[in-house]
């Protein structure tokens, strides 16, 4: 037994050690500072709760263009037709271009009477000034030959304007396409007479898409320019699109006193223009308790392990990762449903670099 103890005492020994190691690599790792955060701070709002109520609207096409008849006479348009893809600068139709060119010949015609009329006053004004000077030519008669060649003046001006426009007008026989895009509605066939101001043709860009709808007043602060919006589109609303505002027309409806809201709608082969939807309107209540939904930037929002949550900031300026529980998006924001209180101040926005526990930076903003 007695041959037992110095192995044990050499245990006893050793513990300390190995305790006092333990204890050191413990202090390290405590001592270890998260690296500090420099990103802004933003306060939990009250939600937007969605009551149901939704605005109905329209995809239109940005840029539409109806064409006008600048001329009169026959229209040739054999291969026109409805849904025609068409480019800018391709020819649609044309217009019998033999009635512009008469048009021309005759103003040219007049053009050349009222120079050879001016040519022949100006002669004579000229062969009688010394006459009239000397007086062998009365007043009166040097004077009507001095109107005479002030009319003819005037009347070669206006036959030469009137040259320009018959020229202009021929060059309205061809009807042009301003835009790439599509033709959705001819208003005229192969053989119809026009006139100056007949509607003929329009054409719809598929550059860009735009989806209008009318929203209440009460609802305009959802909607700022650059702000997101899910657009339900009928027969697709499993697959919302997801649009960014323009602009709201800032005049509204005398009737429904509603402003119309211009969403901007991705690129997609899906949509065109005509086709209805929808767009929830969310109106904000009184939702000040600590069970209600509140509202956070989509950027607050981030997964870490799996977890879905926001970092809160303490009252010592360190950030906690908190688990919450999302609903529905809102615009550019989206609604926290549990494990968020309305006032408390979370990170606006979130990158990989941002540890548990980190703190605030004194420059950040707060």
């Amino acid at each position: 037994m007695g041959r037992d103890f110095p192995p044990m005492k050499a245990l006893a020994l050793s513990l300390p050690l190995l305790l006092a190691g333990c204890g050191s690599g413990h202090e390290a790792s405590q001592s270890a500072e998260p690296p500090a955060v420099d990103l802004p701070v933003t306060t939990a709002s009250p939600a937007a709760s969605m009551d149901g109520a939704t605005a109905s609207g329209t995809v239109e096409a940005d840029d539409r263009a109806q064409l006008v008849a600048r001329a009169s006479g026959t229209i040739r348009a054999a291969g026109l037709y409805d849904g025609q893809p068409v480019r800018r600068g391709q020819i649609l139709a044309t217009i019998d271009a033999r009635q512009a060119e008469a048009a021309v010949r005759r103003a040219r015609a007049g053009l050349d009477a009222a120079l050879a009329e001016q040519h022949d006053a100006r002669g004579d004004v000229a062969r009688d000034a010394p006459l009239a000077q000397s007086g062998a030519l009365a007043t009166d008669a040097y004077r009507k030959e001095q109107l005479r060649n002030d009319a003819a003046v005037a009347g070669v001006a206006q036959a030469q304007a009137a040259l320009a426009t018959a020229q202009a007008d021929r060059s309205y026989t061809s009807i042009v396409s301003p835009i790439d895009g599509v033709v959705v509605s001819r208003q005229i066939h192969d053989g119809d007479m026009v006139m100056p101001g007949s509607p003929l043709v329009t054409v719809e860009s598929r550059g860009r898409l735009l989806f209008r709808f009318a929203a209440p007043q009460a609802s305009l602060g959802l909607f700022a320019p650059g702000s997101t919006v899910p657009v339900l589109l009928d027969g697709r609303e499993d697959r919302p699109v997801t649009g960014r505002v323009r602009g709201v027309v800032p005049s509204a409806d005398p009737a429904t006193r509603r402003y119309t809201v211009e969403v901007v709608l991705p690129a997609d082969s899906g949509i065109m223009p005509g086709m209805f939807g929808r767009v929830r309107l969310p109106s904000v209540g009184d939702q000040g308790n600590s069970g209600s939904a509140v509202s956070v930037p989509a950027a607050a929002v981030a997964d870490r392990g799996g977890l879905t949550g926001v970092f809160v900031v303490g009252k010592d300026q360190r950030v906690t990762f908190r688990w919450v529980r999302l609903g529905d998006p809102v615009g550019d924001r989206v609604v926290v449903t549990s494990g968020l209180s309305t006032g408390e101040r979370i990170l606006a926005r979130v990158d990989p670099t941002v540890r548990d526990g980190a703190r605030l930076a004194d420059g950040a903003a707060r």
